[in-house]
């Protein structure tokens, strides 16, 4: 069970949206002061999904502030885990590093880590030990391969959902274009069995048996989306996550419910992350 658990971290992916040619339908909104009517865009799904692939593909830095619950249970007594997280993060994406600090509950207990990631390593804070750690350079590659390029290349995320745009509905609010997708099916099941087993480290996705033996076994109860795509900028404002997925091995059935909500800022305005000298001496390397 150890390295089916360990597998199915993998499974953190971000999409984005996808296209098709219906105009988005206004949302009800407050009237303003002065009494007019904010004048609704004319542009398709279609056409938003193109400029907002284009200014990801623009896109050099960026913040997001994310609220993240997840509970993660099981039929047997080994695992009944809930988190809540919050976290912060600054991103530039060439060359990639960031800046993150998380606040995160779990089973009552509060802890805050820090993590930096740059050309000199990736470092994390270990609360407990109150101790900076340095991740090797296995662990590191292992970590870029599962969400640096998410990171490094949203323009190309950005067109993965693309097979799904007559699953989209498509709607605006005076600031943005709001997109939601409610997936669920055997044909979003296997679209992300496929992208999380390109997400995985290579040690894990080069297992085969084992790897198979997860994706036989895995379920997707639920996937809805809400992206707010900024009408001015086309970039990403907002990005609401709600999913559902079980996975059965050796026995046991494992349960994992994820509610993500992220708001981004600063888009192109971030400056050079770079870690500390002192984060850099002090580090010990982690043991795998």
């Amino acid at each position: 069970m150890k390295k089916t658990l360990s597998i199915l971290t993998g499974f953190f992916l971000i999409f984005m949206l996808a296209a098709c040619n219906q105009t988005a339908q206004p949302v009800n909104e407050p009237a303003k002061n002065d009494g007019k009517t904010e004048k609704q865009s004319e542009l398709t799904l279609e056409e938003v999904f193109k400029k907002s692939t284009e200014a990801s593909s623009n896109l050099k830095s960026f913040s997001v502030k994310m609220d993240m619950e997840q509970d993660m249970s099981s039929d047997q007594e080994e695992l009944n885990m809930k988190t809540q997280s919050v976290i912060d993060m600054k991103v530039v994406t060439e060359p990639m590093a960031f800046h993150q600090k998380m606040n995160m509950k779990l089973d009552g207990e509060s802890y805050e880590t820090e993590s930096y990631f740059s050309e000199d390593g990736m470092f994390f804070y270990e609360p407990t030990g109150q101790q900076w750690m340095k991740f090797t350079q296995d662990m590191t590659d292992a970590f870029l391969q599962m969400s640096g390029q998410q990171q490094a290349n949203p323009g190309e995320e950005l067109q993965k959902l693309q097979k799904f745009a007559d699953d989209f509905t498509f709607e605006q609010d005076s600031k943005n274009y709001i997109l939601k997708l409610n997936a669920s099916g055997e044909k979003f099941s296997e679209f992300i069995k496929e992208m999380a087993t390109k997400a995985l480290p290579p040690e894990l996705a080069g297992d085969e048996e084992a790897l198979n033996e997860v994706l036989k076994n895995m379920k997707i109860n639920k996937v809805n989306y809400e992206f707010l795509i900024n009408k001015e900028t086309f970039y990403p404002d907002a990005v609401n996550v709600n999913m559902e997925m079980e996975m059965t091995a050796e026995g046991q059935t494992m349960v994992m419910k994820q509610k993500v909500n992220g708001q981004y800022s600063d888009h192109n305005k971030v400056d050079k992350i770079t870690v500390p000298q002192e984060i850099i001496d002090s580090a010990v390397e982690m043991e795998m």
